[in-house]
């Protein structure tokens, strides 16, 4: 009965399968209507902003928007970047979660949530467009279009009241508009103190969510609910005005802005040492806070006394009371006696009166400083700013405070920033300088020559006795006479007295103000000077058609124009220019910081070989005037890499001006008007999966460079001398070409590329041999135990030995291997039998040498260091470890074996019959591997890694490479798309190949494979 019953399900089963196609077939095609109606075709003009909208909604924005700049060089950046991004975001993600899901599991009772697999796919974001932003404030504004449809692939398993379930994430679509601002801007590298991110528009999200294998987003209602509830819930986060803040460093110490002022006295000094024939001295004190441009102040002279009393104050603003320090010398170049204090060791707002040693050196082991030298004792009172409210609304773009408690009268700080001036005009000479006079305290910009629109960004501080609440700042801007100049002196380009109430009352304020008696001068000498006096006798030019010029020619011809335009290669950089623009004074304040930090130390080492006094820089700026990039080249290679070929130009107005002693003699030397035009190549190599996904930056000249510049020697242009100016050229671009002209380079590391890749390092041998005194457990005092070996750091599923039944000192001698990536850090977990009941314990493979040894260790029950579960003792386990690391250089034939390490990275012009879903199979020696499945793909990119462990040396053996594409039909299908044999003979020589094959059966279908061996 229960065959017929079959056979009639399955007849119905063929019957309504039948009937349901031919049915489909008259309702869904057969009735279609066959008049096709003729389109109406509209001029562009005739449509709306939406109409164009829905028409051109692929467009990228760049091509609708002028505001925006096209960036598609970053798109390519982030393609090649993305198989190790996507590697490096997966673990980070992985690394934040673990921990809070292991805080969280007990408190909803689960028992277990584990990331099978967690990959954003092969598909990266996309950039279609970029805008940026100039604002009043100092912060620099960017708003990308940014598009990824990914494949991505997390799969998470949750096991809860013994059940499991699967939650799968696939097909995601994002689109979003976000705008990243970068404030406050700052004069420390990276220049910025905080990325704010904030949504522009709510943004669509788009995937598929598979539950137990069912994709629940396929359910209508339940689909448009999680669309609303996503943008609902991101938009109520991060939609604009709303940010989300991430913090790069800490404002106030970053811009180095005044959070304190720390008040001396200096009262008296004891017991100094004799300086003259007369058994007296000239005693007084000079006073310098480290990390500050203002010069040191003095106390006066007491002539012929070596315990002066002074009872002098003095005011220091402090900007790091961290770092800070006091530095205290006696008498001319310190001939009497130095000390230095540390301002974090000074209690805030409280009066302290200490008297220190003075010594020679501040070198600790000096034997000089055994002789006492006297005494000075000081009163100083540290007083920080107080934070006002008004601080957190700027967010943290300026430190705001107020006067420290006790200052007379409500004193403080008035600190003032010169940013810019624009439109400026002299009558003779325009080389401007900002003057600032407050209480008859002047203070003066540098100055900036030949130039209407200066930009200074300097800060200056002055220090108040009382709030300046009814007093004026007098600002002047005066353009400085040229050292050539006999007749013209300086001149005044305008002035402006600004009231400082505005100022007490709203703690700050960033104005734009019109300077009093500017005007716009010179317009009719300048016409007579180059219009009127001009030749009437104008030649006919001529005019010769393009195709006539050859490339020389051109290149005379337009000189000027961007390499983006002469070059269809090359990425135009606006936005990156404007963002250089935009960041420029305060990258040319870290810049030159660095660059004196890195100076001083070199120039303190060779002082006395030379026998020079001292060398010191009195300026040292870039200028005002930012490199610019003329275009930017992508290049793709076979190799674990990034090629970029910028093309540079700088015309720059540095000041740069050293000040040498020697021998009795001053002289002063100063680079001004720099011109720089260079083609470097910038390769970021080996491209690995941890943050910042590369290990050095290589940076070669592809030419040689162009560098020219003013060299003013004792007040005169020395590069003015034709014989010279063309010596220090030719010398130049031959020094600098002999060093970094391709091939040769400049190798800059970032980390260790082997750590960083997570390479294999060498081979584990384990051999688990016996563990003696396992607990009891039952009523029959037995156990059943096995031995589970886990190697931290590896994706491969744990290794197990056999069961033991009834047995407390079990036997058990098995071997294993494990590959090793990084000994310093990774460790051999052993469990014992299920859920780790038994006992467990950790080996650090750090303490490991390279060879055999036994050990024997205890078992615990947790690995809490502080467990009281551990103070009874759980057994031991007796283990045989061998640790070969791989040897560098050619690989012997006498090698026992090693490891074979394989990377499929792509394939292309894949072609299947049906649906194209291809992965990889690798098969070698009877093992077995497989790639990930890429879905609907004739160039899959799997980037995807494999190890197969050898026992000798695979010279005369092969690997076999299959692509296989999988078909979505009733019954599930797979065909095969191409196949390749590859000896691996080619791979032992040469320690590690890359080549690109062509398939076998298969008409233009290719697989590019990385080898690698590495001998034990």
């Amino acid at each position: 009965m229960g065959i017929v019953n079959m056979l009639i399900d399955f007849s119905g089963f063929c019957f309504g399968f039948s009937a349901g196609i031919v049915i489909g077939y008259f309702l869904f095609i057969y009735f279609q209507p066959t008049e096709v109606k003729d389109v109406k075709v509209c001029p562009l003009v005739e449509y709306d902003s939406n109409s164009l909208d829905g028409i051109l909604h692929e467009i990228p924005l760049w091509v609708k928007n002028p505001d925006c700049d096209r960036i598609d060089w970053v798109s390519r950046f982030l393609e090649m970047m993305w198989p190790y991004l996507n590697k490096a975001i997966c673990k980070t993600a992985q690394d934040i979660a673990n921990p809070i899901i292991a805080e969280n599991k007990e408190k909803y009772k689960i028992d277990s949530i584990e990331f099978e697999t967690l990959t954003l796919g092969s598909l990266p974001p996309t950039f279609q467009g970029m805008k940026a932003y100039v604002t009043e404030e100092q912060e620099l504004i960017m708003e990308p279009s940014l598009k990824w449809a990914a494949n991505p692939n997390v799969t998470v398993v949750v096991k809860a009241y013994g059940l499991n379930a699967t939650i799968q994430v696939v097909d995601l679509q994002v689109f979003a508009s976000p705008r990243i601002t970068l404030k406050p801007l700052v004069a420390t590298i990276p220049c910025f103190a905080k990325i704010l991110v904030s949504l522009m528009e709510k943004p669509h999200v788009d995937f598929g969510l598979k539950l137990l294998g069912a994709d629940v987003m396929a359910i209508p209602i339940l689909y448009s609910f999680v669309q609303e509830t996503i943008k609902k819930q991101v938009a109520s986060m991060y939609l604009w005005p709303k940010t989300l803040e991430v913090p790069i460093m800490d404002p106030s110490k970053a811009s180095k802005r005044p959070v304190g002022i720390l008040l001396v006295k200096v009262l008296r000094a004891q017991n100094l040492q004799k300086k003259d024939l007369l058994g007296k001295s000239d005693p007084y004190v000079k006073l310098t806070m480290s990390d500050d441009k203002l010069p040191s102040k003095k106390t006066t002279v007491k002539r012929g006394n070596l315990n002066p009393e002074w009872n002098e104050d003095f005011k220091f603003v402090v900007t790091d009371p961290e770092t800070q320090e006091l530095e205290i010398k006696v008498g001319k170049h310190d001939k009497m006696g130095m000390n230095k204090i540390l301002l974090k060791e000074l209690p805030p707002e409280e009066t302290k009166v200490t008297t220190y040693n003075l010594l020679k050196t501040m070198d600790p082991y000096d034997i000089h400083n055994e002789k006492s030298r006297g005494q000075i004792t000081l009163e100083m009172t540290y007083k920080p700013f107080k934070e006002d409210d008004i601080e957190k609304d700027v967010q943290g773009t300026d430190v705001v405070g107020k006067a420290p408690d006790g200052s007379p009268a409500g004193g403080g700080l008035l600190y003032v920033v010169v940013h810019e001036a624009q439109d400026l005009e002299g009558k003779h000479h325009t080389n401007p300088y900002a003057r600032i006079i407050f209480k008859g305290n002047e203070k003066k910009t540098k100055v900036i020559k030949k130039n209407r629109d200066p930009r200074w960004e300097e800060e200056i501080e002055f220090v108040c006795e009382e709030p300046p609440a009814n007093d004026k700042l007098h600002v002047e801007v005066l353009s400085k006479p040229p050292k050539k100049g006999l007749i013209h002196g300086k001149e005044t380009l305008g002035y402006i007295d600004i009231n400082l109430a505005d100022v007490i009352s709203n703690k700050r304020i960033n104005e734009t103000y019109h300077l009093i008696d500017s005007k716009t001068v010179g317009i009719v000498i300048g016409y007579f000077l180059f219009i009127y006096f001009q030749p009437t006798d104008v030649k006919n030019v001529k005019v010769r058609p393009l195709v006539e010029y050859d490339s020389d020619s051109l290149d005379d011809t337009l000189p000027e124009i961007p390499l983006w335009l002469k070059n269809p290669d090359y990425d135009r950089l606006d936005w990156l220019n404007r963002f250089l623009e935009l960041m420029w004074p305060y990258l040319n304040k870290a810049i030159c910081r660095i660059a004196q930090d890195v100076a001083n130390p070199i120039i303190a080492k060779n002082k006395e070989k030379y026998k020079i006094d001292y060398i010191k820089f009195e300026t040292f700026t870039l200028g005002s005037l930012p490199p610019t990039f003329q275009g930017v080249k992508v290049q793709v290679t076979n190799e674990q890499e990034l090629v970029m070929e910028p093309s540079l130009k700088w015309a720059g107005n540095p000041n740069i001006t050293v000040v040498v002693k020697a021998y009795g003699l001053k002289a002063t030397i100063q680079v001004v008007d720099m011109q720089v035009f260079v083609l470097p190549r910038i390769t970021l190599k080996p491209l690995v999966s941890s943050f910042p996904c590369f290990a050095n930056i290589l940076v070669s000249l592809m030419e040689k460079p162009h560098v020219d510049f003013g060299l003013k020697l004792l007040g005169a242009d020395v590069m003015a001398i034709p014989v010279l100016y063309k010596f220090v050229q030719e010398t130049i671009m031959d020094q600098v070409a002999s060093m970094f002209l391709w091939p040769k380079t400049l190798e800059v590391p970032i980390m260790d590329p082997s750590k960083a890749s997570k390479k294999p390092v060498g081979i584990l041998l384990v051999k688990v041999l016996r563990a003696q005194n396992l607990r009891e457990k039952g009523p029959l005092g037995k156990r059943d135990p096995y031995v589970k070996l886990k190697m931290s750091g590896s994706k491969l599923p744990s290794k197990k030995t056999a069961v033991k039944h009834s047995n407390l000192n079990p036997e058990w001698n098995q071997e294993f291997k494990f590959v090793i990536r990084d000994p310093e850090t990774q460790e051999l977990d052993i469990n014992f039998g299920k859920d780790e009941k038994l006992g467990m314990c950790k080996i650090s493979l750090k303490k490991l040498t390279p060879g055999t040894e036994v050990i024997t260790d205890n078992l615990i029950k947790t690995m809490e260091p502080n467990g009281i579960q551990n103070e009874k003792s759980a057994g031991e386990i007796t283990l045989e470890l061998t640790y070969k690391p791989f040897k560098e250089g050619n690989v012997q034939k006498e090698d026992p074996g090693g490891l074979l390490y394989v990377v499929v990275h792509e394939a292309k012009e894949l072609e299947g019959k049906c649906n194209t879903n291809p992965y990889v199979k690798l098969t070698f020696k009877g093992v077995e591997k497989k790639t990930k499945v890429v879905k609907e793909n004739r160039n899959p990119r799997w980037k995807e890694e494999f190890e197969f462990e050898c026992e000798e040396t695979p010279a005369n053996d092969k690997l076999h490479v299959e692509v296989l594409g999988t078909k979505k039909a009733l019954i599930r299908n797979k065909e095969s798309l191409g196949h390749i044999d590859i000896s691996l003979a080619d791979v032992i020589i040469n320690k590690r190949i890359i080549e690109i094959y062509d398939l076998i059966n298969s008409k233009r279908g290719q697989i590019q494979i990385e080898f690698q061996w590495k001998s034990s």
